[in-house]
């Protein structure tokens, strides 16, 4: 009767997280269990997890990226039957049935049916488990970690994975050798800018750069689906602006403009020069219009250069660079600042990687594509898709090389002989060292 009442409780436990999210921690007890207490482990079943950077102790995960994970026998008698494997939120543990709780981001776990050994859960959210009985010696899973959103602390993105094997109805095991907590790296990402944005820039000059838009994109870096024709591959335009904090070219997690559009899409500049020429005053926030030659085979390796200015008021620059043949796929940059606190920036290499317009339907360079609906918001293209037909198929973005670079270069500074410019930067100078 007892058995019967814990089984009640765990079902209604799994409801409740289904419809609230994760109210609970996951009873990984196996539901054909004679036992309900797991026996004790001691190494011979234990759960891991490939390219997670490991220091400190601790193990970290960069936001947004593919992981392997791996449960498995270290013994080749030993084999099990069953398995579950469940990523959740560490202080699940200490807010059992708030129903208030918001639920946390611990990732997507991804099945890979094709191995024939998991399928998703229906007891808890955000866990997999085994298909059948059949004895197994591992089990793969891959582990999509949580995307990194603004203003939230690392802390809130802590993520523990948790499996549990049973070899029969009696002998089932959890604990340390099966469980694996996880820290975000807040470090930035590889094409990340330098410096962050500033509110306000004050510097008493302007600058002139020269940027140099340096296509890497080929069949011996990114050999996986590479365009069939190669002939018809290139780069449009490099189009952007040097432009102030009132400003946005585009934004990662925004709606494309209409401008973007057509340039991820057909590769067609005209209308986003023009959104950005008619932003050319101070009130839109928009200073140089920023235009590089369009690169097609066989010239894609030879540099788009382009020449702008910048000043206080406009102190960061954005770039886009259409990737062809693609659905809506994109290279560039935004918000680049450039404006630090004694100078302006000398010079920078970043290395960009695909973006998606989220416009178009379309998983390769050359996949049939349809007009998504509704429109989607600017995203990374989707790397480590678990799609055969993406050229990003099960790729972490840490692995993935640059399609290209941009190479900024100071050129010149022009001193400002405005008195009061002078004097408030001089100002700050010695409130900083106070």
């Amino acid at each position: 009767m007892h058995r019967i009442f814990t089984r009640i409780v765990i079902i209604f436990c799994a409801l409740l997280t289904l419809t609230y999210g994760h109210v609970s921690k996951c009873d990984q007890t196996p539901p054909l269990a004679t036992v309900d207490t797991p026996r004790e482990n001691r190494g011979v079943f234990v759960l891991e997890i490939a390219n997670g950077e490991q220091r400190d102790g601790k193990i970290y995960y960069t936001p947004d990226q593919t992981y392997v994970l791996t449960v498995k026998s270290t013994v080749p008698t030993r084999m099990f039957n069953w398995f579950m494997i469940t990523a959740e939120d560490p202080a699940v543990d200490y807010n059992k049935y708030d129903l208030g709780q918001q639920m946390a981001d611990v990732g997507t776990l991804k099945t890979l049916g094709l191995n024939g050994k998991s399928q998703y859960s229906e007891r808890c959210a955000s866990s997999v488990e085994n298909i059948d009985n059949s004895y197994k010696t591992d089990v793969e899973i891959h582990w999509i970690s949580p995307k990194k959103v603004k203003g939230k602390s690392t802390k809130n993105y802590d993520v523990r994975i948790r499996a549990m094997v049973a070899e029969n109805r009696e002998a089932w095991y959890t604990g340390d050798d099966l469980t694996i907590t996880l820290y975000m790296d807040d470090k930035p990402s590889k094409d990340s800018p330098p410096l962050a944005v500033k509110a306000t820039c004050n510097l008493c000059s302007e600058a002139r750069y020269e940027i140099v838009f340096e296509g890497k994109w080929s069949r011996l870096t990114h050999p996986r689906h590479y365009p069939s024709k190669p002939d018809d591959n290139g780069y449009s335009h490099m189009v952007g602006a040097s432009h102030g904090n009132n400003y946005t070219l585009w934004q990662q997690g925004s709606r494309a403009s209409e401008g973007l559009k057509r340039l991820a899409e057909i590769a067609d500049s005209s209308a986003i020069e023009r959104d950005i020429i008619n932003a050319m005053s101070q009130k839109n926030g928009a200073r140089t219009l920023i235009r590089g030659k369009r690169r097609h085979h066989p010239y894609m390796f030879e540099g788009s250069h382009s020449l702008f200015r910048v000043d206080r008021n406009y102190h960061m620059f954005s770039v886009v660079v259409a990737l062809r043949p693609s659905p809506d796929w994109f290279l560039g940059t935004s918000n680049f600042e450039l404006c630090d606190t004694n100078d302006w920036l000398e010079h920078y290499q970043l290395p960009l990687y695909p973006w998606d317009a989220g416009t178009m339907n379309g998983v390769s360079y050359e996949s049939p594509t349809r007009m998504t609906q509704p429109t989607g918001n600017v995203e990374r293209v989707e790397v480590g898709s678990f799609n055969k037909d993406s050229p990003f198929y099960q790729i972490n973005l840490n692995d993935l090389k640059p399609f290209a670079y941009l190479n900024i270069r100071r050129l010149d500074i022009y001193p400002w002989n405005d008195k009061s410019c002078v004097e408030e930067q001089e100002a700050q100078a010695e409130e900083q060292q106070e």
